[in-house]
């Protein structure tokens, strides 16, 4: 079994029950992964995404982070995934709705 997989084994048995993450992505610096489910209604969507990076982390042999997300137009989340010796600056994506109109935002950390 390689790290992806063992790592979304273990999410799934962790969060399965509110989180769905399928990996559609993948190489030796990149993982791009989206997540789905009861979790995206949630303040602590966030969460979900560093506790997969951790996950995948113990397996590949060092430590890898969030670098970027987005929310989806179907309410889903596509997070990209690096080593952290890689990750310079995270990328978060700020989504406002106001009077049914949509403000989209990045920022930096």
């Amino acid at each position: 079994m390689d790290c992806v997989e063992e790592a979304l084994g273990r999410f799934r048995a962790v969060f399965g029950a509110e989180a769905v993450v399928e990996v559609v992505e993948r190489g030796p610096e990149r993982l791009v992964a989206r997540f789905s489910g009861n979790m995206c209604y949630t303040c602590g969507t966030y969460d979900y995404f560093e506790d997969f990076a951790y996950m995948y982390s113990d397996c590949a042999g060092e430590e890898w982070a969030v670098e970027s997300y987005r929310q989806n137009p179907d309410g889903s989340y596509t997070v990209v995934l690096r080593p952290r010796r890689l990750v310079q600056t995270r990328w978060r994506h700020v989504k406002i709705v106001l009077y049914g109109e949509e403000h989209n935002y990045e920022v930096s950390s």
